[in-house]
């Protein structure tokens, strides 16, 4: 076991009481021996003060060294400098000291250089996005905007620090006040846009990426966009970011397909009405010249109701293309519920609302005699169909439930799009349209099973914004 110090503190005292009984011991020697001898006696005890002198010397510049290094070390880690190390430490005790640091700074470089690489990753996707992507302070001023804003709103130019309404003004004239518009309301919405062609090409060329003028041409026309806003806080700083995306593509995939369907079902209606018709016209034909006036008349009679049947189909049609913008005004609850009971039997077990809602009284009476009508045909007793009334904070949910044993998962994914049916004779209209009337209301439609049938959820906000 050995009995010499550990700390730093135990090897100075121990120094320290060392350097003592050593002095003491010269001074007695001297005191008795060299008394008679003064210079002697004060060049041995100049050489103990000089030897004291040193040790001190000594230890100081250790624990001088190694601070210094120390106060290097963290003013480099103050300053994010983890590119340093820490020498080799004076002193043992230091040693530990030493080694911690130095960990800690390769941690460090480790952790910065792999933020670094995330970072570079992550500037790369945003740069490459198809997004558009802009990011601006609570006074609208622009922090940043990727490549893809950058070539569809500024004209391929950099654009930070300016404000982004009069930054779009000035890149994008008509069609920059047009996305003015949407950024300004601040809410998730889909619209399409007429880009000018030449003003796009104009864009190309001044762009700092030197896109060619034909890769303009890709992106003038009718565009259609997805605008969506982000706010969140950095360091209790109001941000929004906006995201544009376009959709056009995807739009026009999906206005091919809906179109292909709408052909092969109108096709389909048409033949199986035509079909028929023909052959009764030739019929008739037979008839005359059997000069058979009577069964004539019946063929003629079944003619006619053929062709009103095909009039109604294509009516109906032609009201889901031609759905006009709502004309809002104050809606008396009473005489809506009364022009509703005209049409289809039903209760309202929870009155009739004495609030006040802002709605297109025809349109919106149409979407629920339609859901009234599909109540009816469900299977449902007349008795058990309700329409309830339901006041919102800002708004009001009109519920229409049946017990007709409600709808499978496979049928309800697909029930409100457009000439989707599962009636023999449906042409898949009626419920894509009462979806249409609510959404122009700025309104959402829901379908969902409920003890033991369907309901139907239309929210409605009591006031629209214009």
């Amino acid at each position: 076991m050995s009995i010499l110090p550990k700390t730093l503190s135990q090897r100075l005292w121990y120094s320290l009481v060392c350097c003592v009984l050593l002095s003491s011991l010269l001074t007695a020697i001297c005191v008795v021996y060299l008394v008679h001898m003064p210079w002697l006696m004060a060049i041995v005890l100049s050489v103990l003060f000089l030897l004291m002198l040193a040790v001190a010397w000594r230890w100081s510049s250790r624990i001088a060294k190694d601070i210094s290094s120390l106060e290097v070390a963290l003013l480099n880690l103050s300053d994010a400098n983890f590119s340093v190390s820490m020498p080799k430490a004076e002193l043992p005790e230091m040693q530990a000291i030493v080694q911690r640091m130095n960990r800690s700074f390769s941690d460090l470089r480790s952790q910065r250089q792999s933020i670094y690489q995330r970072e570079l990753m992550l500037d790369t996707m945003i740069e490459t996005s198809p997004v558009a992507m802009i990011l601006c302070g609570s006074s609208g001023h622009i922090f940043f905007a990727n490549a893809a804003a950058r070539a569809l709103l500024f004209q391929g130019r950099r654009c930070e620090g300016l404000h982004l309404v009069e930054a779009l003004s000035e890149s994008k004239g008509d069609d920059g006040e047009e996305f003015s518009r949407v950024i300004l309301q601040g809410r998730e919405t889909f619209f399409s846009l007429l880009l000018n062609a030449k003003h796009q090409q104009d864009q190309s060329l001044e762009s700092e990426q030197g896109e060619k003028s034909d890769q303009a041409d890709m992106i003038s026309g009718l565009r259609s966009f997805h605008y969506l806003c982000s706010e969140f806080s950095i360091d209790r700083q109001s941000h929004r970011l906006h995201l544009l995306k376009d959709i056009t593509r995807e739009v026009n995939r999906q206005e091919a397909a809906s179109w292909k369907k709408t052909i092969r079902v109108i096709s389909h209606e048409l033949n199986n009405s035509l079909a028929p018709i023909s052959s009764m016209a030739h019929s008739c034909q037979t008839l005359l010249e059997r000069d058979d006036h009577e069964r004539l008349a019946m063929v003629l009679k079944r003619i006619e109701s053929g062709v009103g049947s095909l009039h109604e189909f294509i009516q109906r049609y032609a009201s889901f293309a031609r759905l006009p913008k709502p004309q809002l005004s104050p809606l008396s609850w009473n005489s809506f519920v009364q022009q509703l009971q005209e049409h289809f039997q039903f209760s309202c077990p929870d009155g009739i609302p004495d609030w006040e809602l802002e709605a297109d009284n025809a349109q919106l009476q149409q979407a629920l005699v339609n859901l009234l009508k599909n109540a009816h045909e469900s299977g449902s007793e007349s008795d058990k169909i309700l329409i309830r009334f339901k006041e919102l904070q800002q708004g009001t949910r009109i519920e229409v439930i049946d017990q007709g044993g409600g709808m499978s998962s496979e049928v309800m994914e697909q029930a409100l799009l457009p000439f989707y049916s599962t009636k023999p004779l449906g042409s898949g209209i009626g419920l894509a349209l009462c979806r249409e009337i609510v959404e122009a209301h700025q309104g959402q439609m829901s379908l969902d099973n409920y003890r033991g049938g369907l309901r139907v959820s239309i929210s409605l906000p009591n006031k629209l914004d214009v």
